[in-house]
């Protein structure tokens, strides 16, 4: 984190680390039940996690909740995790999706 903060010098940001398993709704509940539990708004929101599926595999790999894992993560469980934080984001701001 200090080096992300290196980056950008002379600004007021606090960046706080935390897990978030988009492959498992529950941890995407937690992370927002703990994380976001103190902050009155959120300024900024990237969704940036994606990942592919491997097409010579020949088994097809799930979510927890049985999803395939290429849909699951990178599309419904961005969806879950946006409308659990849309009541704390910061309206007059962004959300970018940077998905791969």
């Amino acid at each position: 984190m200090e080096e992300v903060l290196n980056e950008i010098p002379d600004t007021n940001i606090e960046l706080t680390p935390a897990e978030c398993d988009l492959a498992n709704l529950v941890s995407i509940k937690n992370f927002v039940s703990t994380t976001l539990k103190e902050e009155n708004s959120l300024d900024v929101v990237c969704y940036n996690a994606g990942i592919a599926c491997n097409t010579a595999a020949s088994e097809c790999l799930r979510t927890k909740e049985g999803f395939e894992l290429t849909v699951g993560t990178n599309h419904f469980d961005h969806f879950y995790l946006n409308q659990l934080i849309l009541p704390k984001h910061n309206r007059s701001n962004k959300i970018l999706d940077a998905s791969s």
